[in-house]
This record gives C-alpha cells, structure tokens and sequence, in this order.
C-alpha cells in the first residue's frame, strides 16, 4: 500500500530527526576559529567544583575530567571493532575527534541520550504503576457509599498524574554545536 504524502514527510522528518541525533554524538572538525584547547579554558580545577562535576557525582556517576587534549576515542568503555577484530574508536568518532573540545562534544550527545532514555523508562514504570492502583480501585469493593466516593476522588487524582506524565518538557540548554557556513 502507497503511503500517503504526509506519511513520507512523518518518516522523512523522523529519519532527519535520528541523523541530529547521531550528528550529537559526533566532534565538530577543528578549525581556526578554535585555536585554544577546551582543557586549557576548563581546567581541572575548575571542573571539580562545576555544577558539571557536582550533578555527575550527586547521581554516582564519575565525571570524566578534561586534562589533557586527547578526544573521545580514548575513554570510550565500549569495544569498537573494525571488520578485522582491531579498535577503531578513532574512525567511529571521524578523522578530528581527538580533542579535548570533540570529548566534550561527544559527551554532551551522549548524556542527552542518556537522561532522554531513562526518563523515558522513569515515564513508563510510573504510568504502569498508576494504572495498576487504578485496576485495584476498580476491582475493589465498593459497596459503601464513602468507599465509592473515597474511591472515585482517588481515580480522578491518579488519572490527572497520567495526564501530567503525557506530557514532554523543554530544558533550555546553551548551544554547543555550530556549523560553519564557509566549510
């Protein structure tokens, strides 16, 4: 069956979508504009009592510090292989990832996607679970008068949390990735 013209232009603008996604993760090619290396404009010690740093450590996560100008190719945790089994972070994250500026870059991206992706976990398991005290109320006794009217007000209260959770939110955030109009 033939899609329709505003079923391509849903798909077209949803792959557009996943392709910035990916460009997120991906260092900005250094250029003379930037000549300064982002560990020497952030350094160490500044990091330590950034709210960058604090919010990491106050979620258990420890931060990855800036201390020298390599990029994201030397901390990655994963394994990325090319076809002969050898690494090739370097190439994953293109030929001007070894910065310090591409590391941050590419962590940015990646933390995005990763509060994107466990907030969207978080949304779900409260939804389930709202909609299971709903079930209990439903399949609950109510032949008292009160009970029912206890019962009812609590629905009403739980159902307005479910709408509240239908809900997406905007977090303003500077931005970090230009593209040059002359290269």
């Amino acid at each position: 069956m033939a899609l329709s013209n505003a079923e391509k232009v849903k798909r077209y603008r949803e792959r557009q979508k996943a392709k910035k996604q990916e460009a997120l993760k991906q260092p900005t090619p250094p250029s003379e504009v930037f000549q300064k290396p982002f560990f020497e404009f952030f350094p160490v010690d500044e990091q330590l009592g950034s709210a960058y740093a604090q919010s990491l450590e106050l979620g258990g996560i420890q931060p990855l510090h800036f201390e020298d100008n390599t990029g994201p190719e030397t901390t990655t945790l994963d394994d990325i292989l090319d076809f002969d089994g050898k690494n090739d972070a370097a190439n994953f994250f293109g030929e001007h990832a070894g910065t310090s500026l591409g590391k941050a870059e590419v962590l940015i991206g990646c933390l995005l996607d990763a509060a994107t992706d466990l907030a969207g976990w978080v949304n779900a398991y409260k939804k389930s679970e709202i909609r299971a005290r709903i079930a209990e109320i439903e399949t609950s006794d109510l032949s008292d008068a009160e009970q029912k009217r206890a019962a009812l007000t609590e629905v009403v209260r739980l159902n307005k949390l479910l709408d509240g959770l239908d809900k997406e939110i905007r977090w303003p955030l500077p931005v970090w990735k230009v593209d040059d109009p002359t290269s």
